[in-house]
């Protein structure tokens, strides 16, 4: 009895979102609200939270209470033929390929239901990535050290001879130089490219080794995931000498574009009283499923500035670092410059 109740409510919330937006039309198409699931919230635990409410609307359905409470049976049909989440997020990648290769747009699949969106300057994250505790112990564990500094401090090397020679080979002048070729990088995911959910690689691994491993989808590219790109990129703004360490950061943490949730990593630079996101992970990018490099319409013409004017979506954020200081941006801990307790205003 107890069960039946339970599912007698969740179905009635899930009807009670779907019948907001079918007009009062009994033969209109009922669409599933997620609104009862808060923003940041990871994609696999938002879906699990809507295959619940189908399943338990479905119960309900089925069963005679449905019609006791007064649902008429068009309504019921129609409720009745609602997709599983699963089957709408597989519907809405079936389409992204079709609109692909039909050449009409480049669309990046969503966590939410039957949503194709236009890929912009969206950053690519990592929708497993490990929370915050789960990561500061993996780089404890992974991470050699022979200071006292932080273990993600160890991957921010301005004046290492890889990411001097970069700057050299690449005849990179200024940050506007230097973000156009951190653009071309390609993310490609740990997963891919290591075999493991989480690895972080140093400046000198990424830009020197990633292009020669045999796991690399791209060979001769400069390739690996959010992280190593946003320690990479503050390597090469600080050791080009445009801006010194109290200027630029990396910031981790969980971000949201387009109704989608994940772990991220960027930069942020210190200009003119005000921090803005710098983010390297706005290029192409390597699609497992398609197996092959997706191209964003129009990637190259976002400037080092684009996000100071523009919003970034961040949800929360777990640490600021560089190579000379860090904070635990949850408990205030950590030694930094004043102005590293300010927050971009493009923070939204």
């Amino acid at each position: 009895m107890t069960k039946l109740v339970l599912s007698t409510i969740m179905a009635l919330i899930l009807m009670f979102s779907a019948y907001t937006v079918a007009d009062g039309n009994d033969d209109a198409n009922i669409s599933f609200s997620s609104s009862l699931i808060e923003d940041g919230v990871s994609g696999n635990m938002r879906a699990k939270a809507q295959q619940m409410a189908f399943t338990a609307s479905q119960q309900f359905l089925s069963s005679n209470m449905a019609q006791r409470l007064g649902f008429g049976q068009g309504q019921m049909q129609n409720a009745q033929n609602m997709q599983t989440p699963q089957v709408l997020q597989q519907n809405d990648m079936q389409n992204m390929r079709q609109q692909g290769q039909q050449g009409e747009m480049n669309t990046a699949p969503s966590n939410l239901p039957a949503q194709n969106v236009p890929i912009g300057p969206v950053p690519r994250m990592q929708q497993e990535m490990t929370d915050r505790e789960e990561l500061r112990d993996f780089l404890k564990e992974n991470t050699f050290s022979v200071t006292d500094i932080s273990e993600f401090q160890e991957y921010v090397t301005p004046y290492a001879d890889a990411v001097q020679d970069y700057l050299d080979d690449e005849d990179l002048d200024d940050e506007d130089e230097i973000y156009e070729a951190a653009v071309e990088w390609i993310w490609v995911s740990d997963i891919t490219l290591i075999g493991k959910q989480e690895e972080w690689l140093t400046p000198t691994e990424f830009l020197e080794e990633t292009p020669d491993y045999d796991s690399n989808p791209v060979p001769g590219e400069i390739v690996s995931d959010c992280e190593d790109q946003a320690n990479t990129l503050a390597s090469l703004l600080i050791g080009s000498g445009e801006y010194d360490e109290s200027d630029v950061r990396v910031a981790i943490g969980i971000v949201n574009f387009d109704g989608s949730a994940g772990g991220h990593a960027w930069v942020e630079v210190y200009e003119d009283d005000e921090w803005f996101p710098v983010d390297a992970t706005v290029g192409p990018y390597y699609d497992d499923d398609e197996e092959e490099v997706i191209y964003p319409d129009d990637y190259e013409d976002i400037d080092f500035d684009y996000f100071l004017d523009e919003d970034y979506s961040v949800v929360e954020v777990w640490y600021y670092y560089n190579n000379e200081y860090f904070i635990d941006a949850s408990s205030g801990t950590g030694d930094a410059p004043d102005n590293w307790d300010d927050v971009p205003s493009s923070y939204n």
